[in-house]
């Protein structure tokens, strides 16, 4: 698994990855299935994490399909905010050195 610019940045605890997931998947939902999955983790592992992270508010379960619960990122949470704050000014970085090499190559 290739570590996100936000994942260098705040670690990648089991945590973060999981919201890292979420956050790149942003407008989608998940089952606890497709989540341990993404982040390459066990399943008992997200069972443990995402009562955690719900009671925190950074990610809300959305819909039941059948017996099986959906989850996303919680958009509306204030920590959530923040981190897609960091990503967006990650990108604008990553991107203005892209384009640095770019301007040297040129030259």
């Amino acid at each position: 698994m290739e570590k996100s610019m936000l994942l260098e940045t705040i670690g990648s605890t089991i945590e973060n990855r999981i919201i890292d997931f979420l956050i790149e998947g942003k407008g989608l939902d998940y089952s606890k299935t497709d989540i341990a999955d993404g982040c390459e983790i066990s399943r008992p592992t997200l069972y443990k994490i995402l009562p955690f992270l719900l009671k925190n508010g950074v990610v809300k379960s959305t819909r039941k399909i059948g017996r099986t619960t959906l989850y996303s990122i919680n958009g509306q949470s204030e920590k959530v905010k923040v981190l897609l704050k960091l990503e967006e000014f990650l990108l604008k970085k990553s991107f203005e050195g892209f384009e640095k090499q770019k301007v040297k190559a040129r030259i």
